[in-house]
């Protein structure tokens, strides 16, 4: 009986953890991590391209939104001035395809420059169907006026980007731009 007593105990406990490991990384995979740390090198490096972009892009959350700010090796001051008139010369951050060109470039370990401006980075890479999205797919979307915002695909139905001046690089729900068109390229 007592044999039968601490199997079962072993099980449960087994189990428990099981559980506490899978929410874990199932909250990580969400984007719901809160530290803004990039995983470990060497489980990054046995990740394919598209996840490595995704955690880029992820470590910069926070980082505010800067119109114009951002490139290959970092946030920046931003220029003057956008066609809303948005100054970014004061903020040192990204914006959208800055955070984008940053997060491609430095999970390609400077293979993959992009170009600076979002219409010409969905111009890059193999299209790809919303339906096949995968994490570290390029999104982006057009709601009139040609391309004019990107983010990256996290999965879940979320994407990491630079949204707008006032604002910071985050993780948002992708339902909310369901009724513009998307661009959608994966790069190699």
């Amino acid at each position: 009986m007592a044999n039968s007593t601490g199997r079962f105990v072993r099980i449960a406990l087994v189990s428990v953890l099981a559980y506490h490991i899978s929410t874990i990384a199932r909250e990580d995979a969400k984007g719901d991590d809160t530290d803004g740390k990039r995983p470990q090198a060497a489980s990054a490096a046995g990740a394919g391209l598209g996840r490595r972009i995704v955690a880029e892009a992820k470590a910069q959350r926070g980082v505010p939104y800067s119109w114009g700010g951002g490139g290959p090796s970092g946030k920046s001051r931003g220029i003057c001035c956008s066609p809303g008139g948005y100054d970014g010369r004061d903020t040192n951050g990204f914006d959208c395809s800055g955070l984008v060109q940053y997060a491609v470039y430095q999970a390609s370990k400077g293979r993959i420059t992009m170009p600076r401006v979002a219409h010409e980075q969905v111009q890059r890479g193999k299209p790809v169907t919303r339906d096949s999205m995968r994490p570290g797919d390029l999104i982006g979307f057009d709601h009139g006026q040609g391309v004019t915002h990107i983010g990256i695909y996290v999965g879940d139905g979320r994407m990491v980007h630079a949204p707008q001046t006032g604002d910071v690089v985050k993780i948002s729900p992708l339902a909310s731009r369901k009724d513009q068109r998307w661009t959608i390229r994966r790069l190699r």
